[in-house]
């Protein structure tokens, strides 16, 4: 476990589902988190399954489908580098006249098996999913499921870890 903190429950996990309020349009939601902040709460993060829609298959041109975790609430589907970001997925079909190749990229996506203690740590309680999708017929639908357990912060570490959040 991370230096500073101490696990006050045992493994759970959040799940969402997100439609997109218009085809190809950002939609945003939010996933409340069961944290006390008055004990210095924080989730630790052990692993994220994203389940993206798949894209439309449209001839002649590339649809894809974004979906993204979040600290803070985002306007668009975020860059890998962006701090906010804790998780995404895509799904693109490049689409012929006749035929179409499909492409995946996840980065977050597994549970832990590299030797690391956690993927990441969330301080406030709440965290955002995004979706957005590019050149599909109808709405994308999309979901997610964040396993990880509750930790008691010390208040070094949870001073720290809010102050990084709010200002990303």
């Amino acid at each position: 476990m991370a230096s500073g903190l101490k696990r006050t429950s045992s493994d759970f996990f959040v799940s969402a589902k997100i439609i997109e309020s218009a085809a190809n349009t950002y939609t945003s939601s939010t996933i409340t988190l069961p944290l006390n902040a008055l004990d210095r709460e924080v989730f630790v993060i052990t692993g994220i399954i994203f389940d993206p829609a798949t894209p439309s298959i449209v001839p002649g041109l590339l649809t894809d489908s974004n979906l993204q975790l979040t600290r803070q609430v985002a306007t668009n589907i975020l860059r890998l580098s962006a701090f906010n970001l804790i998780g995404k997925s895509t799904e693109s079909f490049a689409n012929g006249a006749g035929e179409s190749t499909f492409f995946s990229k996840t980065y977050g996506n597994q549970i832990i098996e590299s030797g690391q203690d956690y993927v990441d740590i969330v301080a406030t309680p709440n965290m955002f999913l995004g979706v957005l999708g590019n050149n599909n017929t109808g709405p994308l639908t999309s979901d997610v499921r964040v396993y990880g357990y509750r930790a008691k912060a010390d208040s070094a570490v949870y001073s720290a870890l809010i102050a990084s959040e709010l200002n990303a």
